[in-house]
This record gives C-alpha cells, sequence and structure tokens, in this order.
C-alpha cells in the first residue's frame, strides 16, 4: 500500500510510526538530512552576526527606555487616568467581577424563592433559628455498635438536659 508523503513526514517528524518500505524510508531519512543542512545553514548565519552589532542595539533600546519620561497624572484627561488604572489593576477587576457574578448566579439557583411558601414567613419549610439554650435535645433512642457496646446515659440538671454516649469496643480488657 502506498502512503501519502503527508504520512512520511509525520513519521520522519516523529508524530507516526510505521513500517516502511526500502522507498519510503529512503523518502524519510532523506527529509530528515535536508532538516540538518537547513539548522546548520541557520545556525551559522546567526553566528555571523557580530556580537558589537547586538550591543549596539541594546545600547539604542536602553536609551530610549531611560529617556522616555511618564506622563504625569495631572495632565491626562478622566478617561486616560481611569484606562491608566484598569491597566494596571486589571486581573484584581476581573478576578472581582467574575467572582461576584460567580456568587450571584450561586444565590439565585439555591437562595429561596418568593414563590416558594415554604421559605415565607412563618412557612411550614422554613429553618428553624433558636439559641441553643432554648432548643431541645435531640433523643438518642438506640444506637448499634459493630464489634462493641454503647450505653446512653440521659442527664437533666439545673442548666438542662444532657445525654452521653458511651461506646465500649469489644476487644477492650476491663481492669488495664
Amino acid at each position: 500500500m502506498a502512503r501519502h508523503d503527508i504520512e512520511l513526514m509525520e513519521a520522519a517528524d516523529g508524530e507516526r510510526t510505521l513500517d516502511l518500505t526500502t522507498a519510503e524510508r529512503e523518502k524519510v531519512d532523506a527529509v530528515n538530512e535536508l532538516g540538518e543542512l537547513v539548522r546548520g545553514h541557520l545556525e551559522l548565519a546567526a553566528d555571523d552576526v557580530p556580537a558589537a552589532r547586538f550591543d549596539a542595539i541594546w545600547r539604542e533600546l536602553d536609551k530610549v527606555v531611560a529617556n522616555a519620561a511618564p506622563v504625569p497624572e495631572r495632565t491626562l484627561s478622566l478617561w486616560a487616568r481611569v484606562s491608566r488604572w484598569f491597566d494596571r489593576h486589571r486581573s484584581h477587576v476581573i478576578v472581582g467581577a467574575v467572582s461576584a457574578g460567580a456568587v450571584a448566579a450561586f444565590a439565585l439557583v439555591i437562595g429561596p424563592s418568593s414563590r416558594d411558601s415554604g421559605y415565607a414567613a412563618g412557612g411550614g419549610g422554613a429553618i428553624e433559628v433558636r439559641p441553643a439554650a432554648l432548643r431541645s435535645a435531640p433523643a438518642v433512642e438506640s444506637l448499634e455498635t459493630p464489634n462493641g457496646t454503647s450505653s446512653i446515659l440521659e442527664l437533666d440538671d439545673e442548666d438542662g438536659h444532657a445525654a452521653v454516649i458511651w461506646v465500649t469496643p469489644q476487644d477492650t480488657v476491663e481492669g488495664i
């Protein structure tokens, strides 16, 4: 089966592994040799540029940067000052706006709805919010303890009601 040149180029670049015929292997090797020749020529051409020329370019750039005086803030228009401020603080503004939008969307999705009568004042679905001292303690009727035993002690005193749950593993040796 004859392969297209694009498949051979992918094999030459290492993007594809193919079982090549002798003619196809020669084509891939020729492409690799041509690539090496081009890379070598470019490396030699880069070496021919004198270092003094690069140094002169960098010195000229340094002069331009050093002589560029910033424009005083008071001489700018209001729009230019706002734009300059936004350029300095762009990431903070974007993060804040995205965060606020996400919180607002989240609140709209999971928040209470005025149409939902369960959340209206005094509605049946409202969550009870009272101080802990005014709430009654939950009653524990039974407790399953795999591989052990448990005891429930209910205490009443002048401060209120308390429950103590004592769990003992089965492999505990008493008296130690």
